[in-house]
């Protein structure tokens, strides 16, 4: 219900101000609105492409008078990613706030090897957790216990799990009652007061990492007002159908955003698999909230309303099995879509308060509000034009279609750098790949924040959380 009045609120509050803007400049309200979004949508594009560009600059320049001449043939390439990857002397790229938001030498001397304890939220998942465990157990740091949260599972999980305690003395299981509180979030939080560790790792149950994967995360975690870092995300390359493929890329625009936004002292989110947190971080914030559907999403706000820095290491990936049909894709987007735009809602007043976040948080929050309105309002718009026609009545068609070329032409340049820059893609595939990856995330985003206001507005309650279900595509070769 809170929700339900704050949006609505919104809503009319908005809608007033527009209409005093159409007295004043004839024209309809809704395109007005749509005009507005659309300089913020721009001037974040370029804000968080320009920070970049300055930052692969300054990489280059580095290889250029600092490395081997081993490194120019791929720097020439455009390879440098792969070249700083897996290089200890170069974990400084790891972006740092520095007061001109650049990268800049972290002093890694000091070792820090905290006690981390990883945790498996899992249910039913059986022909993925024995993978999971085992490549946990490969990672190249002996200071952890592995916990697998077993949430009330009726496969074979847990004869899976009691095989594997036998192999692996630091693996803990824990086991949910039924009647439990259901969710993710209540089952990680049911084992965080069990442990003891000072950072605490959250992976899925179909998580695949390198076994350097801690010793890359672990220092950007290391500065006192950073309370957690996030790995960037990759699907399986072995899951080639255009789906996953599709996926894959999706979430290379997510790491271009996400490395944007560090780069210029923004609001980095969580994104459930493959993070780190400080302990002292999650008890700040009283752990995970319960009645969350994106426990990761509404994390990272309570993390960044409460002065916890969140930070993203590009160079440590997290591999996880993309979803096959169209229909899990759905559910899983539609739960991701309405979790988004709720956490906005949830924490609207702290999100705007100077004393809690600086400026550039409240402008970054602000223009990745306005990516969940852009779809809403074109929508709205387009119903009322539709209307306007039937009814014979003269309408601004031409102004419409013009403010939605503009939207998937923004999107089309950011998923075309992104693909280039976290993909490698050669100039000419990344062109066409772009525009084919571009229409499926409008495809279904669109349908799925429309579903998601409707709810919120109409819907008796926050919808049901649901998991991603798992059907075991081995991660060998990733």
């Amino acid at each position: 219900m809170r929700n339900r009045i704050i949006l609505i609120g919104l809503a009319v509050a908005i809608w007033a101000g527009l209409k005093a803007i159409d007295d004043l400049v004839t024209g309809p309200e809704l395109l007005i609105m749509l005009g507005i979004l659309l300089v913020i949508v721009i001037t974040h594009s370029a804000w968080l492409f320009c920070a970049q560009d300055e930052w692969q600059r300054k990489a280059r320049k580095y290889v250029r008078h600092k490395l081997s001449r081993r490194a120019r043939p791929l720097l020439q390439k455009g390879k440098i990613g792969k070249f700083l990857a897996g290089r200890k002397p170069l974990q400084f790229f790891a972006f740092r706030r520095s007061p001109g938001r650049l990268p800049a030498i972290v002093n890694q001397d000091a070792e820090w090897r905290p006690w981390v304890d990883i945790f498996i939220a899992a249910k039913n998942e059986s022909r993925v957790i024995g993978t999971t465990v085992e490549n946990m157990f490969k990672l190249d740091y002996d200071r952890f216990y592995l916990w697998v949260i077993d949430d009330c599972s009726t496969d074979e999980m847990p004869q899976v799990l009691a095989d594997l305690m036998k192999r692996y003395p630091r693996l803990r299981v824990v086991t949910r009652l039924p009647g439990s509180y259901p969710g993710k979030s209540a089952a990680l939080n049911d084992a965080l007061p069990l442990s003891k560790g000072e950072v605490v790792a959250v992976f899925d149950a179909d998580a695949y990492v390198a076994p350097d994967w801690l010793n890359k995360m672990l220092p950007v975690l290391q500065a006192d007002h950073v309370g957690a870092v996030q790995a960037q995300k990759r699907i399986f390359e072995r899951q080639t159908e255009w789906l996953p493929r599709f996926q894959d890329s999706e979430y290379a625009i997510d790491t271009y955003f996400q490395v944007g936004r560090d780069l210029i002292g923004g609001a980095v989110e969580l994104r459930g698999n493959g993070q780190l947190i400080k302990r002292s971080a999650l008890i700040d914030v009283n752990g995970w909230n319960n009645k969350a559907i994106t426990d990761d999403l509404d994390l990272s706000m309570r993390l960044l309303v409460s002065n916890w820095d969140i930070r993203l290491c590009p160079d440590a990936v997290v591999w996880e099995e993309g979803v096959t049909t169209l229909k899990a894709l759905m559910r899983q987007r539609r739960r991701w879509a309405e979790g988004s735009i709720r956490r906005y809602l949830d924490y609207i007043f702290p999100l705007n308060s100077p004393t809690r976040l600086s400026l550039v948080e409240r402008l970054d929050c602000l223009a990745f509000t306005v990516y969940f309105l852009v779809p809403a309002v074109v929508f709205l718009e387009f119903t009322s034009e539709m209307l306007q026609l039937l009814s014979g009545t003269p309408t601004n068609g031409s102004f419409l279609a013009l403010g939605y070329f503009a939207v998937l032409w923004v999107s089309q340049v950011n998923m075309f750098i992104s693909v280039r820059l976290y993909r490698d893609m050669p100039l000419a595939k990344a062109f066409i790949h772009s525009i084919l990856v571009t229409a499926y995330v409008y495809g279904h985003w669109v349908p799925c924040i429309i579903l998601s206001f409707s709810q919120i507005l109409f819907g008796k309650q926050v919808s049901t959380w649901h998991r991603t279900e798992h059907v075991g595509h081995t991660p060998s070769n990733v």
